[in-house]
């Protein structure tokens, strides 16, 4: 007797391209992708991006890193090192997902601590975020009313154009193509965020390993249906 091989998944990492040519412009983007080209045209050391999950945040702050040559921090190196040291480390410094350190006593005084190092020294911060600083309900006087004097610029939600972008991106940089039906119908169907078809794409693409089916109408009806 034999019996069928199924073929499961091996979940290996793939390259989601971060680029200056990838990025992907709308009307949602295309005034924080304006303040990015015009570095180091900016009124002050600081600039704030916000918006929700997996709008592009990161992706707009990778292609200032590139431009900029700046360094990329996480919230671990500002309670690990120095803030001057820090600051002094590279002359344009890229912070995601800063609104972390509200509510954290320490991470509030570092990240004040670095940004007056950066401002004394004449640097570079960029820092991205899901909310407007004013919103971060900071603890700390002093590193709140900084926040509000530096300039920021939101990412809107994506309306299907967008989203209809950016799940041909996902499928590409997994090196996968799919019909025009796939994308139309996902668009339809998926909520209207990044992150839902960052999930719908990934989700897509281990489905169609594991039945060595191609990705079609009929197995994106199948995902959508459970996610």
């Amino acid at each position: 007797m034999t019996f069928p091989v199924r073929q499961y998944p091996l979940l290996l990492p793939h390259r989601e391209a971060m680029e200056a040519e990838d990025l992907l412009l709308a009307s949602g983007n295309r005034e924080a992708a304006a303040w990015i080209s015009r570095w180091p045209d900016w009124p002050g050391s600081c600039l704030i991006v916000h918006g929700p999950v997996a709008c592009g945040k990161t992706h707009l702050g990778q292609v200032w890193r590139a431009r900029s040559g700046g360094q990329l921090l996480c919230i671990k190196d500002l309670l690990a090192r120095d803030a001057e040291c820090l600051a002094m480390a590279n002359e344009a410094s890229f912070l995601d997902d800063a609104d972390a350190v509200a509510g954290d006593s320490a991470r509030e005084e570092a990240l004040f601590h670095l940004y007056n190092h950066i401002v004394a020294h004449r640097r570079w911060l960029l820092l991205t975020a899901r909310a407007a600083p004013a919103h971060w309900n900071v603890r700390l006087a002093d590193l709140r009313s900084r926040l509000k004097s530096c300039p920021a610029v939101a990412v809107a939600a994506p309306d299907d154009s967008l989203i209809a972008a950016l799940l041909i991106k996902q499928f590409r940089d997994r090196q996968i193509v799919v019909g025009d039906d796939v994308i139309d119908y996902l668009v339809a169907r998926l909520e209207r965020t990044p992150d839902a078809a960052r999930r719908a794409v990934q989700a897509l693409d281990s489905a169609s390993l594991a039945s060595r089916r191609r990705i079609t109408v009929a197995l994106a009806r199948d995902i959508v249906e459970k996610l």
